[in-house]
């Protein structure tokens, strides 16, 4: 019988392997890449978890539990789901990746990457689990210098923080084990729970810790950036449900909701802020998603019955503006020499499409009307508001320091061409834009197209356990 653990993460890690020696050959690795991760979201979505399937005559049990001495990995309804986005992101930015010029590496290392989320989502015990993000973390350095020598500050800034959570996880590790010992003494709790916030604090790395994100927005290829956004918060976010859950004192301990809101309203604010006053397309973009990151913690400290949909609603409405604005910038980066917003004059007659794209995706970002974001972010801000309304205002001054940042590159690409010929965009690419803004067109007239998969996912995250 094979293990679903097993058969996820080693064909991941096998594949990426192979991928590494075909690199050369971009086109096959990119769509032997995105072939795989889609084969395997649709496979661990399609496949029951409490009996066995067969594949190819032979007998997969998807839900069994790997040990490992004391480490062990199981395929939950809740990871189920979270892998499933996790692939499904990986193949879809495959193909953008190959058709916007983001590195012939991106490919076996981007699918070892989701192996590592992947088993940050699976692992028990729970306190070992921030070491694959950690482990992730290092391996994101080589996207993100992308074969380039000189400035290492994205890279470093990346792998910082959840480099030092990790001590602070297996210390709390340990106050845990303590703590049975004494049942009458609360203190190894409190400890271990202040210990946890520490570390997921870092984790998270929430302003004035995002440092990392625009720095790699300005160093990385725009796609791959968009893409270690997107899978490691939403992996870091996954972890914290699963503590939160599994460890219902952490909650009384440490007030989590009182904290993660507050850093979600600066993170947002701090994000939007920055986002209007920046003169290249990377930072922009690393800011316009510094503030959608502190929306997304914001909707994650709502512990209520409607706060878990929201969130989730928010993390797929993210993903579609995130690679949106990404591959705009991209294109518009790899056609026009440069992503300073005072060499981009005559983008827009040259790559039209490719400025749509990165218009479409800083104001769905911003949270506008008809764009994929605007349903969620309205139902979170009705949420906040009835919190304090304080909350909801500094929410919509940093969607309009995102505005305003968008308006500004938009504004940039416009009027005659200052320097050599630029090439047309090909058609390949155009499409792909074209694309990525009519599907967050569509999510933003018909939302309820979300309706499903989000109550797929809600009834597992709440009860994640261990």
């Amino acid at each position: 019988m094979i293990v679903g653990p097993v058969l996820l993460l080693a064909g991941l890690l096998i594949a990426a392997a192979a991928l590494y020696f075909l690199r050369r050959l971009e086109a096959l690795s990119a769509l032997v890449a995105a072939a795989v991760a889609a084969v395997m979201a649709f496979l661990l979505w399609n496949s029951p978890l409490a009996v066995p399937a067969l594949l190819a005559g032979r007998p997969v049990f998807m839900g069994q539990q790997i040990q490992l001495q004391d480490l062990s990995l199981q395929i939950t309804p809740a990871s189920r789901a979270l892998l499933v986005f996790l692939l499904a992101t990986a193949s879809a930015t495959f193909i953008l990746a190959w058709r916007t010029y983001q590195g012939r590496t991106f490919y076996p290392f981007g699918l070892a990457l989701v192996a590592f989320w992947g088993m940050a989502a699976l692992m028990q015990p729970l306190t070992l689990a921030p070491l694959m993000l950690t482990l992730a973390a290092i391996l994101a350095v080589f996207l993100i210098q992308a074969g380039k020598a000189g400035d290492t500050r994205g890279a470093w800034r990346q792998m910082l923080f959840p480099t030092l959570s990790v001590p602070m996880f297996l210390l709390a590790s340990w106050y845990i084990e303590q703590a049975p010992l004494n049942p009458d003494d609360l203190t190894p709790y409190r400890i271990a729970g202040w210990l946890l916030i520490a570390g997921f604090v870092l984790l998270l790395q929430p302003a004035p810790l995002h440092v990392a994100m625009p720095a790699v927005a300005g160093q990385a290829p725009p796609v791959v950036a968009a893409f270690l956004w997107i899978g490691g918060q939403s992996t870091t976010l996954f972890l914290l449900q699963r503590f939160l859950v599994t460890y219902p004192w952490l909650t009384s301990a440490v007030d989590s909701a009182s904290w993660l809101l507050w850093l979600g309203v600066f993170t947002a604010l701090v994000g939007g802020a920055l986002a209007a006053t920046q003169d290249t397309l990377g930072r922009f973009a690393g800011y316009a998603a510094v503030y959608d990151y502190g929306v997304l913690l914001v909707a994650m400290a709502l512990r209520s019955t409607a706060g878990v949909p929201v969130a989730i609603w928010l993390l797929v409405t993210r993903t579609i503006a995130l690679l949106t604005l990404a591959t705009g910038a991209a294109i518009i980066r790899h056609h026009m020499e440069s992503d300073r917003l005072d060499r981009l004059a005559g983008a827009a007659s040259r790559l039209p499409w490719a400025v749509t794209a990165l218009i479409a995706g800083g104001m769905a970002l911003a949270g506008l009307p008809l764009s994929a974001q605007f349903a969620s972010r309205w139902a979170l801000l009705q949420l906040v508001g009835e919190i304090d309304r304080r909350w909801s205002l500094i929410l919509f001054i940093g969607a309009a320091g995102v505005l305003v940042g968008t308006v500004r590159a938009g504004r940039a690409c416009f009027g005659k061409l200052s320097a050599s010929p630029v090439e047309r965009e090909p058609f390949g690419v155009a499409a792909l834009s074209v694309v990525l803004v009519v599907a967050g067109i569509l999510l933003g007239l018909l939302p309820q197209l979300l309706t499903g998969p989000v109550a797929a996912v809600i009834l597992p995250l709440s009860r994640i356990g261990p």
